[in-house]
């Protein structure tokens, strides 16, 4: 069995990694890595001895939904085989080849709570040494190199008053969050999903009446592009709440890499070798990479597996995409380690 298989197999929805992490780490101690859990829960493994420090950060947490996993004619099916227990397991694989360098040292780690909060990359951030290169486990083909992701932020919208009649001209509370949401929407977004755009979605709105309150709650999921003033867009929903509650997450701001450095240009030289011709991409979501950008060091994102799969009940991997990740991987950390 592959070492992505055994992981897809274990269960590991965001909060609740322990055994997918316990699992990690017996597999990276086989392959000969000093492997421990850290403070926060994340499976990290280290393996060669050289000056080059390059990181190698996935995570083992999916969303919730427990797919059947089966092994199908070449093709993974299960929940996280794509988003993002590929990447990871690829990382370990392909790190495995370099217990004897004398030139770099990877440490691979599989973060916790991707999914939700992040806390396994804060913790990362604020408890490891800056790198000299960065790579994210997330999904973009095999012949694909990820750039960018735009930042993110959620809002959590909350008013109530006291029941009146429909038949009266006061506004009801969904309809002051329904205004107050088009009103947002109206300033700051567009409908168009682009990497370049800001998108606001409602994500669920609840109304509730209790005890002669009526009220309505909502949530809301910000998307946006680089250098976006969330200081501004907080400003406007205090100025269009009239009277409503709202409260925010601490935003993570979009990031968009450099393209020229020596971290790409391995992986565009790893990818031509195996006979691929790469692609720079830009991600209209978000991701670890997003925090881990402080940093400040060469950084990319790159895996096995189609994105647009990410969360839906369709999630499958090619295993010979796999294969052809971990071969890529190889090849570039080996330039890495060249003058």
């Amino acid at each position: 069995m592959t070492l992505v298989e055994k992981l897809v197999r274990t269960y590991s929805p965001s909060g609740s990694e322990k055994n997918a992490v316990d699992v990690f780490l017996g597999e990276l101690k086989r392959r000969g890595y000093d492997a421990y859990e850290d403070e926060a829960g994340n499976a990290i493994g280290i393996i060669g001895n050289g000056p080059i420090q390059i990181y190698l950060i996935g995570h083992i947490d999916t969303v919730p939904g427990d797919i059947p996993v089966r092994l199908d004619n070449g093709i993974l099916y299960g929940r996280g085989s794509v988003d993002a227990k590929g990447c990871l397991a690829s990382f370990c694989e392909a790190g495995k080849q370099f217990s004897n360098s004398k030139k770099i040292t990877l440490t691979v780690v599989g973060c916790v709570r991707e999914e939700t909060d992040s806390m396994g990359a804060y913790h990362l951030k604020n408890t490891l040494q800056n790198p000299d290169y960065l790579i994210i486990g997330e999904p973009s083909g095999w012949e694909g190199i990820t750039l960018g992701y735009r930042g993110a932020m959620s809002i959590e919208y909350k008013y109530d008053c006291s029941r009146h009649h429909h038949g009266a001209p006061e506004k009801t509370p969904p309809e002051l969050g329904i205004e107050f949401y088009t009103k947002i929407f109206g300033k700051f977004a567009s409908k168009d999903p682009a990497f370049e755009r800001v998108s606001l979605r409602l994500v669920n709105i609840n109304s509730y009446e209790k005890d002669g309150i009526i009220g309505v709650k909502m949530n809301m999921d910000l998307r946006t592009p680089e250098n976006f003033n969330f200081n501004k867009f907080i400003l406007e929903c205090k100025k269009q709440a009239r009277g409503a509650s709202f409260v925010t997450n601490k935003p993570m701001h979009g990031i968009l890499a450099d393209k020229k450095n020596q971290l790409v240009r391995s992986f565009l030289g790893g990818i031509r070798k195996t006979g691929g011709k790469p692609v720079f991409k830009k991600k209209t979501g978000s991701s670890d990479m997003n925090i881990l950008a402080d940093w400040g060091c060469p950084m990319i994102a790159y895996g096995p597996g189609d994105s647009a799969l990410d969360h839906t009940i369709k999630e499958h991997l090619y295993i010979s995409e796999y294969d052809k990740t971990i071969e890529i991987l190889t090849i570039s950390l080996e330039r890495l380690g060249e003058p």
